[in-house]
C-alpha cells in the first residue's frame, strides 16, 4: 500500500503522516515514511531528537528526480539514506532548505 498525504501549509499533515505511520509499524508492517517538507519536522514526529533529525542523510537530487543512483538497489537505498525511529518506522528526507533563498 501507499498512501500520500498533501494539503496546503499548517493543516496537520506532518502529525497525521506520524500517526498513520506509528499505526502501521504498531501492527508489525513495515514503513517507509518520506519527508518532502523543505522544512522537514516528521523525524521529530517519530521521536528523533534534533541532533538525530540533523544526521538523517538527504536524498540526492538525482534520486529524487530519477536519473543516476540507478544502480542502487532499493536495500541498499535505504541503508545509506534511511534512519530507523524509536517508533520502527524507516524515514528518508527527500529535501530540506539549508539556507535562505534556496527553496
Amino acid at each position: 500500500m501507499k498512501l500520500g498525504i498533501v494539503g496546503k501549509g499548517g493543516v496537520g499533515k506532518t502529525t497525521l503522516s506520524a500517526l498513520f505511520a506509528q499505526t502501521y509499524a504498531a501492527r508489525g508492517l513495515r514503513v517507509l515514511a518520506i519527508d518532502t517538507d523543505s522544512n522537514p519536522n516528521l523525524a521529530h514526529s517519530l521521536g528523533l531528537t534534533t541532533e538525530q533529525a540533523d544526521d538523517v542523510p538527504l536524498l540526492p537530487r538525482s534520486v529524487v528526480v530519477g536519473r543516476g543512483e540507478g544502480s542502487l538497489t532499493p536495500a541498499e537505498l535505504l541503508s545509506q539514506y534511511g534512519a530507523v525511529t524509536p517508533s520502527s518506522v524507516t524515514l528518508l528526507h527527500a529535501m530540506r532548505i539549508t539556507q535562505a533563498g534556496a527553496g
